[in-house]
């Protein structure tokens, strides 16, 4: 994974210089824009880290840049720098999304604790979606067939009642779990309910309220 990346946006060079050395003493990479349009033409928003977002700039306001970055479904978190701070300001930035909102001039520790909080997010949220991509990949290497045993496993069913529900020789629900089961790196039942689940496919309601409880080996 790429190292969080700390976008600071502000139409004040003084004030985005000064953040950007700041925070790259401490060991952060930052990218300074000069406004919200620069910033949303050139940024990769696929790279993890947060947005140091001024709420007054010219050609657009630091709320009309989130709501465009929403519109995009990037997900950085933005803390909202300001001078002119108000309470409607900060209602509608929190209410549209926003993690923090800061009043200038901002102290030094305030604005590293503030990014380490943000960039940690991101990052914890950028690793569970990899993972569950991830998991979305294998399961989408699967056939139909291996497909509907996989659910059947997951539900409970032994081979037996597998073959039944599928009408197929049990020698066969064998040699599609087998398959499944090496096609998706895991050894058992729980292990195959793990990543349905952490690809974010999995419908609880259809599965066995007690299947944890049970030691399903696929064979």
């Amino acid at each position: 994974m790429l190292d969080p990346i700390i976008r600071i946006v502000d139409d004040e060079k003084e004030v985005r210089d000064s953040r950007s050395f700041l925070l790259r003493l401490n060991g952060w990479n930052t990218v300074c824009y000069e406004d919200g349009l620069e910033f949303l033409e050139h940024d990769d928003f696929e790279r993890p880290g947060c947005v140091i977002l001024d709420l007054r700039m010219p050609k657009l306001t630091g709320l009309e840049v989130m709501l465009e970055l929403k519109r995009k479904g990037a997900t950085l978190p933005i803390v909202f720098v300001t001078g002119h701070a108000d309470v409607d300001s900060a209602v509608l930035a929190f209410k549209e999304g926003a993690f923090d909102f800061l009043k200038k001039p901002i102290k030094p520790e305030i604005l590293l604790e503030t990014v380490k909080k943000l960039s940690d997010y991101c990052v914890r949220d950028w690793e569970e979606k990899a993972s569950k991509q991830h998991c979305s990949d294998l399961i989408e290497g699967l056939t139909a067939r291996e497909m509907s045993v996989a659910h059947l496993v997951i539900s409970g069913l032994s081979n037996k009642e597998i073959a039944a529900e599928l009408d197929l020789a049990e020698q066969s629900v064998k040699i599609y779990r087998s398959n499944l089961c090496h096609k998706l790196n895991v050894k058992n039942a729980l292990e195959l309910k793990a990543l349905f689940d952490a690809a974010g496919v999995l419908d609880k309601d259809k599965y066995d309220p007690n299947f944890f409880t049970k030691t399903l080996i696929l064979k």
